[in-house]
């Protein structure tokens, strides 16, 4: 497992920006960062200076999973133990 790992995604269409939250596994520390996504496509020009370069090159390496939905809140499926 690499140092950063994407938990989950949720998307502001209306502006057309996810957040991307998942943890810096080392530090055990949270992050969220928000990148723009005109027409559901992730977009990460403007990004280049200012995220840590291996936190890139995963969003960069899981970007077709999270254009595709795969980390969307809204896939999920609530599941109560009883």
């Amino acid at each position: 497992m690499g140092k950063y790992r994407i938990f989950f995604v949720y998307r502001i269409k209306d502006l057309n920006y996810v957040h991307v939250h998942g943890m810096n596994m080392e530090d055990k520390k949270l992050f969220t960062v928000l990148v723009p996504s005109p027409n559901d496509h992730i977009d990460l020009g403007q990004h280049q200076e200012q995220l840590p370069e291996e936190l890139l090159s995963v969003l960069k390496s899981e970007s077709g999973r999270i254009n595709a939905g795969i980390y969307d809140l809204a896939h999920w499926e609530p599941y109560t133990y009883s």
